[in-house]
C-alpha cells in the first residue's frame, strides 16, 4: 500500500525539493553509500509512466497498436488534414 503524507508535515528542505520537482519537472535522486535507492518525480510524470507500463502490459492493445502503425505505413489511413479537405 502505498504511504500518503500531507505536504505541510514534512520537514521544509524536502517540501523546497517536493515544490521544484512540481513546478519544473526536475528530478531528486536519494542515494545510500552512492548508489541510487529513490528518485523523487512529479505526479504528472508518475502517471505517464504508470500509463506506459499499462499499455506496455496490454497484449491486445499493443496489438491494436502495432496494427494501426502498419496500416498507417502502407498507406491505408488517411491524416485528418485529408479528411476535411485542408
Amino acid at each position: 500500500m502505498d504511504k500518503r503524507f500531507d505536504i505541510h508535515d514534512v520537514s521544509e528542505d524536502l517540501r523546497a525539493l517536493v515544490g521544484e520537482c512540481e513546478l519544473t519537472g526536475n528530478r531528486t535522486t536519494f542515494l545510500r553509500n552512492d548508489r541510487p535507492i529513490a528518485i523523487l518525480i512529479s505526479h504528472d510524470e508518475y502517471l505517464a509512466l504508470r500509463e506506459t507500463i499499462d499499455i506496455a502490459d496490454d497484449a491486445p492493445l499493443r496489438a491494436a497498436i502495432e496494427e494501426g502503425e502498419t496500416e498507417v505505413l502502407r498507406g491505408a489511413m488517411l491524416a485528418a488534414e485529408d479528411l476535411l479537405g485542408g
